[in-house]
């Protein structure tokens, strides 16, 4: 019964303390959710491939490629990356919408004129044919790549 008793000042004890210490003031240093980079759009442009590196490793697949972004803020940049794996070389090249797995490439690097991206993939066996394009978009455009390949290595 003593327990009890201690046990319930000491409880309302720490949330009175826990009150005292949150702050009903204003955070001036606050502005709010970022709204990407501030851009005049009327002059963007579409983003422009300029060029990638796909390397394999035993297991996997990595994508790196670097658009120009066409005027606008590099926080504005987006990519996403669509690809699917095949057991073995299709007769025909796949279309973009038999391409069915897709995820956001993370931001390797940027520049005000270009940003670069990376996706990796592990899981694959070796010799498994990897087909993906990209899609980058900038604060008012998208841009798609061509449809291409690697194959994972083998051992």
């Amino acid at each position: 019964m003593t327990r009890k008793f201690i046990r319930v000042p000491l409880l309302c004890l720490l949330g009175a303390a826990m009150i005292s210490l949150s702050s009903c003031e204003k955070d001036e240093d606050y502005t709010g959710p970022s709204t990407g980079g501030t851009t005049n759009t009327s002059k963007v442009t579409p983003p422009t491939f300029e060029k990638y590196l796909t390397t394999t490793d035993l297991d996997g697949f990595s994508v790196r490629a670097r658009f120009n972004n066409g005027g606008d803020a590099p926080d504005n940049m987006r990519c996403t990356l669509h690809w699917k794996a095949y057991s073995s070389k299709p007769a025909k090249t796949p279309t973009a919408r038999s391409l069915t797995e897709s995820e956001s490439m993370r931001v390797y690097a940027s520049t005000k004129q270009s940003t670069t991206f990376d996706k990796s993939h592990a899981g694959y066996n070796g010799g498994t044919y990897v087909y993906y394009y990209m899609e980058c978009s900038n604060s008012k455009y998208t841009t798609t790549t061509d449809i291409t390949y690697t194959i994972v290595r083998r051992r």
